[in-house]
């Protein structure tokens, strides 16, 4: 597992990372006066270069569409990151993809 994009409780605590994702940032809906955030993990192997782009840097910036995208209602759950290729996935996604 290289990253997880994962709900935050209604709080805004955060959930506990999983094993070997030692990074993490917060990412909070853009919309004006939405409560959701989310907590992005992600290993050190994921900063890296890949097809001439930062592999984290893709992983944030399509978190934070993902995130956008969610607004409302901000139903879903945990997200796998699926590489380049893949993107983020759903944990449906993610179980077809063999992950």
């Amino acid at each position: 597992m290289a990253a997880m994009l994962m709900k935050n409780a209604p709080n805004g605590s955060a959930p506990s990372l999983p094993q070997g994702l030692n990074n993490s940032e917060s990412i909070r809906c853009p919309v004006q006066s939405c409560p959701f955030s989310y907590t992005l993990a992600y290993g050190v192997n994921e900063n890296r270069m890949e097809g001439g782009q930062n592999v984290l840097d893709v992983i944030r910036r399509t978190a934070y569409r993902l995130v956008e995208e969610n607004h409302p209602p901000h139903m879903g759950g945990d997200y796998v990151w699926g590489g380049t290729k893949l993107g983020w996935l759903d944990r449906e996604q993610a179980t077809a993809a063999g992950m």
